[in-house]
């Protein structure tokens, strides 16, 4: 048996309540039709189940997609992958490397799955990963070629499982002509965490808690009101050691930049988007990546580190990854 999941946006209790009332068996399937993190509250903890979980898999959502390009730098995050970063912490380039592993559609005996929309009439293998995922262009690209709603048109030889959006907005998932499945059913905004269990399409639903992308949101704006908190004081040597951290990631992003200008002229005159890519291949394997590419970007500050490591965390393994630190000292 394979239980499909929809949009789950780091609702990792209702995940669990879902998974308790379909009752899985040892060598069933859980499989998610992508956006499993984002506007909830646990969203490391949602991402570990489908990372260690045997028989747990996950497809790219366009909020996992919006996750690696942003990671690369070549688009700004949303504030829900701001939000999702601050929970993940240390773990941020880990997660966001398992992101970016994850398949566009998948093809099941029963069904294809996506995560956003097909192209009505184009083969799986020909669709656009835009469409694929859900994207704002693949939603433009869509609407250009459809004078209705895609799923009125879809025409494939399997039935089709989607997630994305919650086309019906009443807590009941999309059932089109028992063709297109639409499961997409609002449960980080208080609406419910829909799955199909296949072979029998048959929908398995739990009530969500709250409304958790609202409080989010609301928390954010509060705390834009109130102003930042103060930073916490730090000790001398942890101090000295953030501000040894900042230069070395300075002097490497300059580095960095200073080899790619050097083996291409015209880098500074290419796209965001391009210098994101070719600055990924180089850094990809520094302990610091993501760090690196926000210095690259002018948005590293020593007062990003203090926040970074306010409460000590990784910094002194960073540090010593860097070469900044001997033996198995802690900050």
């Amino acid at each position: 048996m394979k239980l499909i999941v929809g949009d789950i946006h780091g609702c990792y209790d209702e995940l669990q309540d879902l998974l308790a009332k379909a009752g899985l068996a040892a060598g069933d399937e859980l499989i998610a039709v992508g956006d499993v993190v984002d506007r909830g509250p646990e969203s490391p903890r949602v991402l570990e189940l489908f990372r260690a979980t045997p028989g747990a898999r996950s497809i790219l959502g366009n909020h996992e997609r919006k996750h690696v390009r942003s990671f690369r730098g070549e688009i700004k995050p949303a504030l829900s992958q701001v939000l999702s970063r601050e929970q993940f912490g240390g773990a941020y380039p880990e997660a966001v490397a398992f992101m970016a592993s994850l398949p566009c559609s998948l093809e099941l005996q029963e069904a294809i799955l996506v995560h956003g929309f097909l192209d009505p009439g184009v083969p799986l293998a020909g669709q656009l990963e835009k469409v694929l995922c859900g994207t704002l262009g693949g939603e433009r690209h869509i609407e250009s070629r459809c004078d209705r709603p895609w799923y009125e048109l879809y025409d494939g030889g399997k039935p089709v499982i989607v997630g994305h959006r919650d086309y019906l907005e009443t807590g009941r998932p999309l059932i089109w002509r028992d063709r297109v499945f639409g499961i997409d059913t609002g449960c980080c905004r208080g609406g419910a965490l829909t799955g199909l269990l296949l072979p029998g399409f048959r929908i398995v639903q739990v009530r969500s808690r709250r409304n958790y992308w609202a409080e989010a949101k609301l928390r954010h704006r509060q705390a834009l009101r109130q102003g930042e908190p103060p930073d916490e004081p730090l000790g001398p040597e942890r101090e000295a050691l953030i501000c040894r951290l900042h230069e070395h990631l300075v002097r490497e992003n300059a580095r960095v930049l200073a080899g790619l200008r050097e083996k291409d002229p015209g880098f500074d005159a290419l796209s965001q988007r391009e210098q994101g890519k070719a600055y990924a291949a180089v850094v990809g394997g520094h302990p610091l990546d993501g760090l690196l590419h926000q210095a690259r970007l002018g948005e590293l500050s020593l007062k990003a580190l203090r926040r970074r490591f306010r409460h000590g965390g990784s910094l002194a393994r960073h540090a010593r990854e860097c070469r900044l630190l001997d033996g198995p000292a802690e900050a």
